[in-house]
């Protein structure tokens, strides 16, 4: 049992810390300000492969095999100490998340067309299942795709959705879409479909965040768009069932960053604590503030821990199929969910109680960290509350599920 990361895997985070303490944490107030992320940036990154750490090398990715998301959890985990608005995190764990499901389930068209450059940092992928009427029951969504003559007639609204700008403004990309093909088959009606931006009949729409100003929310209104039969991830029929593999994966990656940029606040309070006098001696040494410091500490490495084992456990899920069920993985990966954007918020709270003043002002990143990891304690890749009914069905059984 080894708890440590292999040689490859720390030279492989150095070399991501010191990219992004040298070309990323300069500029997040330019990612903020202007609302998006520097094409430079995201190029810097593919130069280094992350963006193809979940694409096999045959479309232009980096793939360590069997291992993909274990270097995935340190690249986030990285980016998010370095910008703790976690703008740029979240941009690239979806393209690594949900880009990792259309490698595993797209079509050879859809590979080829896509991947390479998603490898490249040309081109974003998210996920698009909230409507307006909610977005953790998924089963009722009403977004319908009619099949007819070899193409999806998809309508509907979504909301709330990550990279809307980005794919209708700055760049290309497209989202997997869940979308409803048999009202008639419950949890088997639903398939999921890549929907690319340039596609005619979809109207976009963007919400202002009150954080994470450098990726932009928003959602799509589909009238009529074709979809063609290729842009099918999986079978028809089975959208659902990938939609909650796929969560498990993003869910991870969200907890890396969330992590990530609650390990930054810490370090910046315990630097502040150790240097800032009153009555003559470092702050640090009144134990209202210190164990405060001491008590973050220790639940963040439990935390950073357990992670790391669900990387683990996902890397094995698909390298040895026997290893673990998926309903098993998110339990894991939901304990991980459930926990880290809350002790990443109360982090960067008690930072900024310890700083005082000046971290109420821009000059400091906490407020800018403490926005942008609410987005995920109120919902974001699946809210609280969520994890907890996903971890009382497979800890206690059927019996604690509402909807059963």
């Amino acid at each position: 049992m080894e708890f440590r990361l292999s040689a490859e895997q720390n030279l492989f985070k150095q070399m991501v810390r010191e990219y992004c303490e040298a070309n990323v944490e300069p500029r997040v107030d330019e990612i903020t300000e202007s609302g998006r992320i520097p094409d430079d940036i995201l190029h810097g990154l593919a130069g280094l492969g992350i963006f193809g750490i979940m694409i096999p090398e045959e479309y232009g990715g980096s793939a360590p095999v069997g291992e993909e998301m274990s270097y995935a959890n340190i690249a986030i985990h990285e980016l998010a100490r370095a910008d703790m608005s976690m703008s740029l995190p979240v941009y690239v764990l979806l393209c690594l998340g949900w880009g990792f499901l259309i490698s595993k389930y797209g079509s050879d068209e859809l590979k080829e067309e896509v991947l390479s450059k998603v490898a490249a940092g040309d081109y974003f992928v998210g996920i698009n299942t909230t409507e307006p009427g909610g977005g953790s029951d998924v089963a009722n969504i009403k977004t319908r795709g009619e099949y007819k003559d070899g193409k999806f007639i998809v309508n509907g609204e979504k909301i709330y959705i990550s990279g809307v700008r980005e794919v209708f403004e700055h760049r290309q990309g497209g989202h997997i879409t869940l979308v409803r093909t048999d009202p008639e088959a419950g949890h088997k009606g639903f398939t999921f479909l890549f929907i690319p931006s340039d596609l005619p009949g979809i109207t976009p729409n963007i919400l202002d965040d009150i954080g994470r100003h450098g990726l932009s929310t928003g959602g799509f209104v589909y009238k009529d768009v074709e979809v063609p039969e290729r842009y099918v991830l999986g079978e028809v029929g089975r959208g659902f069932y990938l939609n909650m593999e796929g969560f498990s994966m993003a869910r991870i990656l969200v907890s890396a960053a969330c992590i990530g940029m609650a390990e930054k606040a810490l370090e910046i309070s315990r630097d502040y604590v150790s240097k800032r006098e009153l009555f003559g001696k470092p702050i640090a040494k009144f134990e209202g503030i210190s164990f405060e410091i001491a008590e973050d500490h220790a639940k963040l490495e439990q935390l950073k821990l357990y992670l790391q084992y669900a990387a683990w456990a996902a890397d094995k899920i698909y390298s040895e199929p026997d290893f673990m069920s998926h309903r098993e993985l998110s339990r894991i990966v939901s304990i991980c969910k459930m926990e880290a954007p809350v002790l990443g918020a109360e982090i960067a709270r008690h930072a900024m109680m310890h700083l005082g003043a000046f971290s109420y002002t821009k000059e400091c990143p906490l407020g800018q960290g403490l926005q942008g990891i609410m987005s995920y304690v109120v919902g974001a890749e699946g809210g609280h509350n969520i994890q907890k009914l996903i971890i009382a069905r497979e800890f206690i059984g059927d019996v604690a599920v509402p909807y059963r």
